[in-house]
């Protein structure tokens, strides 16, 4: 596993600390690239922002201890380095004090950092600091390894490295808004120019030589050191692909501060002012075209465009674009026109945006910037509904909005059915109607797809099924005929409620445990696009929760149907306009490159089409053919109308299936134990206030016909509580939970295991074809020693936990047993708790009276 925790302190409560705002720059632009799956691919980062000493030497403690040998782990401290009469080194925090008497009491000492790095069980760690005198730290280290050291198993290494800015003696700077040596690491890992062997991977000692010559370049006086402890082999820091620059750092979008005149050159990170440059950086000013960037090739800094896309088309529209840089630096001596930062947005959050000028809208903690992403120069989106529904407040920001490809929606069977039953290419080919094949299929292996109130594939599937351009079926029709026999096939496999890419991931698991005898054999049937089939059948990553690429084999691989009246998906590619503050020309220059080729350029049509996508007037060949599972030749000469369904259609088919879809019978389980007392990210509430609250604030989805129970879970007997019975929302007044959870003050231990066997246990009990979900919200692991449950015993209850705190889903025995159930584990703050629980209940209420 590849953790990293990233400390960066820029506030702090002595006065005779200056602030340090590009220590916070630095801490989201490492974060970018460390998370990026293409170049450091680190299954958790942690970033503490502006925390006291005794929250960050905690957390150095947890970090370092709750590891296994093979793990990786990489520290980063960003902000300011002192020290004391002894000439030892500390870290100031938030509440540091300067006095030279009170810093060995107030800050972090390095020393301190260095015993836990030897206690730790970790074989490999890899520390970087951005700080003043930050050379002082490894100053008993030992010698580096022998160059005759093992590699005969490449970057597999062992041991402690250390890279810091500057010498035991010297200053580190800050240039432009950020760390000059972090700058340098970000950069060379995102360019992959620290690969200075050329292998692909970037190792402890290329980074190392590649920060010393850029810091050098910036001649700030400051030499970077390398200290090594044990060391054997290659340590590999990340992979050296080549990738867009991250967004600007995403700083708070609130008051700019006055800009303050100097001498010119870079400033000492212990003196260093707020200067209008991280405003340009955060509104997206990266497109000023200054001579940096490629000087090797000659080459003008390329403008940065910002790519709002859905998670589900995240991976295929990564390729398209990587695809356009390409082409656009051939057609430029090497130069690329612009430079496309993807980033995943939910069409819902994207149009809230755009109509709100991308600014906060009231709601207390909500800012599009920071939990949407930054302003879109680009959309696109999985939908022509996804613009259509964008209203009056957003369209004057919509610069045009482009057709580029279409996929048509299908019926993915497993090739070994397909075999099995003689079916024969006329019943593939629009041969019968969504009803037909649906009832070919449900009551066989069944058939499953994402939900239709957040995937539009199987929406329109879903309207087909309701009846189509007749009138649409009552609620409890559709209920009767399609939702039992869809929720029959999730829940028997254990398939998520989500998008049409967790379905599949789901799909491949399970293809991937069953034996080669029955292989295909029980499966369901997929509704989902054209392209995602092709892309699962070529066994490519399916989204960020099902990265690895894996072909499925021959009797698992889908075959396409195309029903009579099914639609058509169609992509489109829409551009913003925004003001100059916040979009510079050449930005727009850029983004209208990009559009422009997807649109009328013949490469960028056949790039959409290698990534299955049928591009108009491109005739289909490889790969939307018949090995991936396709026909080429689709829509086979029929003169059907092909088309979306428009906003209103669409709209009538969600109101139905609100109605027909299941109650949801959810069960939260809070834990009550003594580390949920600790502050959460915001300083005013303990974790386990925000907790609660996040849960008040959800009631609001609460159905008619759905049900909520509250337990509370600790060691301590008082905290092991029933809140709220299981039972309708009028008996779950927001009220009464809270004056019942008033009386607990956390503390104890975490019965994790119990508390999820109770919950389970409760939620079976009653009858119905309720939804059952246990939503467990946790900040730690199990201490009773019981052993986990397993997924069997959890059977017709989906586990959902939320792991806050020091708590991390990554490779966790509960991230395996929540996938198991069909449920899910989600890393997140508690600053971000709101919204995790928002989305969540949402998708198990539909919140219909």
């Amino acid at each position: 596993m590849r953790r990293a925790l990233i400390i960066a302190n820029e506030a702090y409560t002595d006065p005779q600390f200056a602030s340090l705002p590009g220590a916070v720059a630095d801490a989201d632009s490492l974060r970018e690239v460390l998370e990026h799956p293409a170049i450091g691919a680190f299954d958790d980062v942690r970033v503490l922002r502006n925390r006291t000493v005794h929250d960050i030497g905690r957390a150095v403690a947890v970090f370092f201890h709750n590891v296994e040998p093979d793990d990786l782990l990489l520290l980063h401290i960003s902000g300011h380095g002192l020290k004391d009469a002894r000439g030892d080194l500390f870290f100031a925090a938030r509440d540091s004090e300067h006095d030279s008497h009170l810093i060995r009491a107030t800050a972090l000492s390095a020393a301190d950092i260095r015993h836990q790095m030897a206690d730790s069980r970790a074989k490999q760690i890899v520390v970087l600091l951005d700080c003043c005198y930050s050379g002082a730290f490894a100053h008993d280290a030992r010698a580096r390894g022998a160059r005759a050291t093992d590699l005969t198993v490449p970057f597999q290494g062992r041991g402690h490295v250390v890279i810091t800015a500057c010498a035991g003696t010297e200053l580190s700077f800050e240039r432009d808004g950020q760390g000059v040596f972090t700058r340098a690491v970000v950069e060379g890992l995102r360019t992959g120019r620290a690969d200075r062997n050329g292998d692909g991977v970037v190792d402890t000692d290329e980074l190392h030589q590649y920060v010393t010559d850029r810091v050098a370049e910036a001649r700030t006086r400051q030499r970077p050191t390398l200290s090594v402890y044990r060391k054997e082999g290659v340590i590999r820091v990340a992979w050296a692909g080549r990738v867009p620059p991250p967004p600007p750092p995403r700083r708070r979008p609130g008051r700019l501060a006055a800009v303050v005149t100097g001498r010119r050159g870079s400033l000492p990170r212990r003196v260093v002012v707020p200067a209008l440059v991280l405003w340009a950086l955060l509104c997206g000013a990266v497109g000023h075209a200054g001579p940096v960037g490629a000087a090797e090739a000659g080459c003008f800094q390329p403008p940065m465009v910002r790519v709002a896309t859905s998670a589900t088309t995240l991976d295929s529209y990564q390729e398209v674009a990587d695809a356009f840089e390409q082409w656009s630096a051939r057609q430029h001596r090497g130069c690329p026109l612009a430079r496309l930062y993807l980033y995943p947005a939910a069409a819902d959050d994207v149009r809230a945006g755009i109509g709100a000028n991308w600014t906060p809208p009231g709601q207390p903690g909500r800012s599009y910037l920071q939990d949407v992403g930054p302003h879109p120069d680009l959309w696109l989106p999985e939908s022509e509904d996804d613009v259509a529904r964008l209203g009056q407040a957003g369209a004057s920001l919509i610069e045009d909005t482009d057709e580029i490809a279409a996929s048509p929606v299908v019926l993915g069977v497993p090739q070994a059915q397909v075999a099995a039953g003689g079916v024969v290419d006329g019943d593939r080919r629009m041969g019968k109607t969504w009803l037909a094949l649906f009832g070919s299929f449900a009551a066989g292996n069944g058939v499953v797809r994402g939900d239709p109130a957040v995937s539009a594939p199987a929406r329109l599937a879903t309207h087909a099924l309701y009846g189509g351009d007749r009138r649409l079926a009552s609620p409890s029709v559709a209920r009767q005929d399609v939702e039992r026999w869809v929720d029959q096939a999730l829940d028997s496999g254990s398939y998520p409620i989500g998008d049409d890419l967790a379905v599949l991931c789901r799909q491949r698991t399970r293809a991937a445990a069953t034996p080669v005898a029955t292989s295909g054999v029980g499966a369901p049937a997929v509704i989902l696009t054209e392209q995602d089939l092709v892309r699962y059948n070529q066994g490519r990553p399916l989204g960020a929760g099902c990265p690895a690429q894996q072909t499925p084999p021959a009797p698992e691989r889908l075959q396409a149907f195309y029903p009579s009246d099914s639609h058509v998906v169609f992509r489109t590619v829409t551009r913003l306009h925004w003001p100059d503050a916040v979009q510079s020309p050449a930005v727009r220059a850029g983004a209208s490159s990009f559009a422009r080729w997807l649109s009328d350029e013949e490469e960028g049509q056949q790039a959409l089409l290698r990534v299955g996508l049928r591009a108009p007037g491109v005739s289909a060949t490889t790969p939307v053919d018949r090995t991936h599972g396709a026909m080429f030749d689709w829509p086979f000469g029929n003169n059907r109308d092909l088309s979306e369904l428009d906003p209103d259609e669409q709209e009538e088919v969600r109101e139905v299936y609100r109605k027909a879809h299941r109650p949801g019978r959810v069960l939260v389980a809070l834990d009550a134990s003594g580390s949920m007392r600790e502050p959460s990210e915001d300083r005013r509430r303990s974790r386990f206030r925000v907790a609660v609250d996040g849960v008040e604030r959800s009631l609001k989805r609460v159905g008619a016909r759905d049900e909520f129970g509250l337990l509370t879970f600790s060691s301590v007997a008082a905290n092991a509580r029933q809140i709220v019975p299981i039972g309708p929302k009028n008996a779950a007044g927001a009220g009464r939970l809270g004056a019942e959870v008033a009386r607990i003050r956390p503390s104890g231990d975490t019965p994790l295991h119990q508390a999820i066997q109770e919950g389970a246990a409760q939620l079976r009990n009653g009858g119905g074809e309720a939804l059952r979900a246990l939503v467990v919200v946790t900040d730690g692991r199990d201490t009773s020693g019981r052993r986990p449950p397993t997924v069997t015993e959890l059977a017709g209850v989906r586990l959902y936990v939320l792991a806050v705190g020091d708590a991390t889903c990554a490779r966790s025995p509960l991230d395996r047993l929540a996938q198991g159930t069909g449920g899910d584990c989600y890393d997140t703050r508690t600053d971000r708790l709101d919204g995790t629980l928002d989305g969540l209940f949402t998708a198990l209420w539909k919140g219909v009276d």
